[in-house]
């Protein structure tokens, strides 16, 4: 049976003082409020994703140069042993950061993934009269998995 908007905020007439459409429309509010502030932090995350891969592409240089010096010393090139230390001390710095960026951006997903799940139950929860859900072939089933959003009809029959 499909949610008639009648059934949900009564006739027209009713709907101007309706408690129900204001707490709609100030959950539709809170809903925006909320979809800006993850925009930022998923530019935020997209940021250190670049970053991130700026580090990896500055670290796989270093292993290049530390790389043909190593071999240089191996030909028999005088090599000094501070300038090996100075690449591995670069190196040994950058693999830092790429692990404390790599926590950082898994950390932020799991985050957003967790409030686009409240999110999706808040949602769900406006439209529940007396604790049950209402009924309606136009059912949708939410899932967080990673950074994959799933949104799937659900049919009488799949329940």
């Amino acid at each position: 049976m499909p949610i008639k908007f009648s059934n949900i905020f009564g006739s027209a007439q009713e709907s101007f003082n309706n408690e129900k459409l204001e707490e709609v429309l100030n959950k539709t509010k809170d809903v925006a409020e909320s979809m800006s502030k993850k925009s930022a932090e998923r530019i935020e995350l997209s940021r250190k994703k670049v970053e991130l891969f700026d580090i990896k592409a500055r670290l796989s240089k270093l292993y290049e140069k530390y790389g043909k010096l190593q071999y240089g010393i191996r030909i028999g090139d005088e090599i000094g042993q501070e300038v090996l230390t100075d690449y591995e001390n670069q190196i040994a710095e950058l693999r830092e950061k790429i692990d404390i960026y790599t926590k950082d951006i898994d950390e932020a997903k799991a985050a957003f993934n967790e409030s686009m799940a409240q999110a999706a139950k808040r949602t769900r929860d406006v439209f529940c009269q007396d604790g049950r859900e209402v009924q309606s072939d136009d059912a949708v089933d939410v899932t967080v998995s990673g950074d994959d959003i799933t949104v799937e009809e659900v049919t009488p029959d799949s329940k």
